[in-house]
């Protein structure tokens, strides 16, 4: 039995290179894709906009100071021109917050860096209240105990 090897498949026609789908296309590549998106009635940014998660959207309604439970489930081009600007102007002001610390590590202990001396005063302090609070609940509970006793002894009589 002979296994035939396959040829693959020419990247070529009539000698000319054909781009892959995730290559550029020039000119004529980016007027198809305006065409296509045209014909759908949807902008790439629209596009994009309606994918993004419910968290993301609410944060870039929240930018824009559009009520994000009112915005939440519409479609970007259901918005009126004026809230489509916002949505806009939120969207380049969070790129550029984006940016501003995109060379950063954002790691916890960059924001919540822990204060050792602090931390012990209040600790003591955490343990004092904690002996007092114990203290008041040991005495309620004596008292507790006192009390069913003496109701224990005047049901018995």
């Amino acid at each position: 039995m002979s296994l035939a090897i396959k040829k693959p498949l020419s990247n070529t026609i009539n000698n000319r290179a054909i781009p892959a789908a995730n290559e550029p296309h020039g000119d004529v590549g980016r007027e198809a894709i305006a065409a296509m998106r045209k014909m759908l009635g949807k902008t790439s940014a629209a596009s994009k906009f309606d994918k993004l998660t419910a968290q993301q959207r609410a944060l870039v309604f929240f930018a824009a100071r559009l009520k994000p439970s009112e915005y939440l489930n519409r479609p970007l081009l259901s918005l009126s021109t004026n809230e489509r600007e916002a949505v806009r102007q939120s969207l380049i002001a969070l790129i550029d917050l984006g940016k501003a610390f995109s060379n950063m590590p954002l790691s916890r202990e960059q924001f919540i860096a822990p204060r050792k001396t602090k931390l012990v005063a209040q600790n003591s302090e955490c343990e004092v209240v904690s002996k007092h609070v114990d203290d008041e609940l040991n005495s309620i509970s004596q008292l507790a105990r006192e009390l069913m006793s003496e109701l224990d002894n005047d049901l018995k009589h």
